[in-house]
């Protein structure tokens, strides 16, 4: 997988979106109370089909498999 920023291929950092397990505080009937640990493990990286921003210029990257 590759990502490249349209302004710029010196721009060579991105923002996506992972999934994440978290550790959660919850009341007896499982309400969200709170976080206790901000991530535990990634289940799954980043997708070439999510949104990739530059994190340089805000561009959206052309990113391939």
């Amino acid at each position: 997988m590759k990502a490249v920023c349209p302004n710029s291929e010196k721009h060579t950092r991105f923002i996506t979106t992972a999934k994440v397990v978290q550790e959660w505080e919850v009341d007896q009937e499982g309400n969200f109370l709170s976080c206790i640990s901000p991530s535990v493990e990634a289940i799954e990286g980043p997708n070439p089909e999510r949104t990739w921003n530059c994190s340089e210029c805000g561009a959206f990257a052309e990113v391939s498999e």
